[in-house]
C-alpha cells in the first residue's frame, strides 16, 4: 500500500483485522508507515520482517524499504515482498533530484542484495511506486509548457522525468509486466492500454522459482484524464501480479 496515511490505520485496519494484518505499521515513533504491506494472516505466517529507510529524500514516511518474509501455511511455500517508495523528479533542482532519486536506488540495490543473501532460493516480489515510467511519454516541446502535450503531468520541459531510475532497477530485475509468457488483463470500457507506460512496478528476482501466470491492472471506469473520457494507466491504478512458486 502506497501513501497509507494515519486514516487508513484508525478507519481500515479494524475493519480487516480478523484477517488481515499490517507489516512494520510504524515509521518512527510519531509517524505510520507510508509504504506498508497487508498480508491475509489466516494464509501467511509472517517470518520475518524490517523496515530500512532511505539516507537521502522526503521524510513523510514513504521513502523506506517495507521487507515482509512469508509462509504459506497451506504448503510452506516461502517469498519476500518489498514495498517502496521512491523520490520524484519535481524540477525545484532537476540534477539534485536525479541524483537523489539514484541514491535511493543503489540503497535499494543492497538491501535486496543482503535479502537474497539471508532467504538463499526465496523469490522476491518489489512492489512499489517507483515515481520512473518504463519509458517517457512527455510529448513536450516548445517554449510554453502544455499539459495536453505531456502526458506524465509533470513539467520536464524535455528531460527524463525519471526513467532513468527504471533503466537501473530493470537491468537487475524482472519486470512481471514483461515477464516471459505473463498474460496482462486490464478490463475496461475507458480505453486502458498496456503500452502505456506506469509510475507502479512489481519486479521480482529468483525468477527460475516463480513462474508468473498474470499481470493485472484494476481499473474502473469512474477513473479517466481526458476530455473525451477516454483514460491511459496513468498515476496511479493499483496492480497485482498471479504467480506460482515452483
Amino acid at each position: 500500500m502506497q501513501e497509507m496515511c494515519g486514516d487508513w490505520y484508525k478507519y481500515l485496519l479494524p475493519q480487516i483485522k480478523d484477517d488481515y494484518d499490517v507489516v512494520e505499521p510504524r515509521n518512527s515513533f510519531f509517524m505510520e508507515n507510508r509504504s506498508a504491506i497487508i498480508y491475509n494472516k489466516n494464509r501467511l505466517t509472517l517470518l520475518d520482517s524490517d523496515l530500512k529507510k532511505y539516507s537521502k529524500g522526503d521524510k513523510n514516511g514513504c521513502r523506506v524499504i517495507t521487507t515482509g518474509a512469508f509462509e504459506r501455511k497451506s504448503d510452506g511455500k516461502r517469498f519476500i515482498v518489498t514495498s517502496t517508495h521512491l523520490d520524484l523528479i519535481r524540477m525545484k533542482d532537476y540534477e539534485a533530484e536525479k541524483s537523489i532519486m539514484l541514491d535511493q536506488v543503489q540503497e535499494f540495490f543492497a538491501e535486496i542484495d543482503a535479502l537474497k543473501e539471508k532467504y538463499a532460493g526465496y523469490p522476491i516480489f518489489m512492489t512499489g511506486d517507483y515515481n520512473s515510467m518504463e519509458r517517457e511519454t512527455s510529448r513536450f516541446e516548445g517554449e510554453e509548457y502544455s499539459s495536453s502535450a505531456d502526458l506524465t503531468y509533470y513539467k520536464c520541459y524535455g528531460k527524463p522525468c525519471a526513467s532513468f531510475a527504471y533503466a537501473k532497477i530493470s537491468e537487475r530485475y524482472v519486470d512481471s509486466k514483461y515477464a516471459e509468457g505473463v498474460e496482462r488483463i486490464c478490463e475496461n470500457t475507458r480505453g486502458y492500454l498496456y503500452d502505456d507506460p506506469t509510475w507502479d512496478h512489481i519486479f521480482m528476482t529468483n525468477t527460475q522459482s516463480v513462474d508468473p501466470v498474470a499481470f493485472r491492472v484494476l481499473s474502473s471506469d469512474y477513473f479517466h484524464n481526458n476530455e473525451d473520457r477516454s483514460s491511459r494507466i496513468s498515476d496511479h491504478l493499483p496492480i497485482c501480479l498471479d504467480a506460482m512458486i515452483v
